[in-house]
């Protein structure tokens, strides 16, 4: 398995698409999905936030780091105010579609833009480096969030 940065937040990406999947189906319990996006959003946010857009800064991407961050912002304070609403409730799908855009629209960023300058600009072997650095804050997240085993 893969341990590079570019690799995990990739992985990452797809679990939270994996999950909008199931939110928009309107199957399962909705309330209980939302809590597995916070947990999971604020996880990677905090990792790219505390180990990878630093790096970027210094090779160069600041403004992309800094833009990247208040995405991270933007998305989480959708995803909160989502969690406050009823799944049943009139505004409720309109809600979901606008954070599950804005997700989207910062994913396909960072993957055209950001991650490929991480990997121009490092080595495989400091790209690993970096990532073991996301995965432990990334790790130690989901604990807090009670979601550690399911990773």
């Amino acid at each position: 398995m893969a341990t590079d940065a570019v690799t995990l937040i990739v992985k990452d990406h797809r679990i939270m698409e994996r999950l909008f999947d199931k939110l928009r189906s309107g199957t399962g319990d909705r309330q209980q999905l939302l809590d597995e996006c916070a947990a999971r959003l604020t996880a990677h946010s905090h990792a790219e936030e505390e180990r990878v857009y630093p790096v970027l800064a210094e090779i160069g991407e600041q403004e992309e780091a800094h833009h990247g961050a208040g995405e991270h912002h933007q998305a989480e304070r959708m995803l909160h105010d989502l969690q406050r609403m009823s799944p049943e409730g009139p505004d409720f799908e309109d809600r979901l579609e606008d954070f599950i855009e804005a997700v989207r629209h910062h994913v396909e960023e960072e993957e055209s833009q950001m991650l490929p300058a991480l990997q121009e600009a490092l080595s495989a072997e400091r790209l690993d480096e970096l990532g073991a650095a996301f995965e432990e804050v990334r790790l130690r997240e989901l604990e807090v969030a009670g979601l550690g085993l399911r990773q």
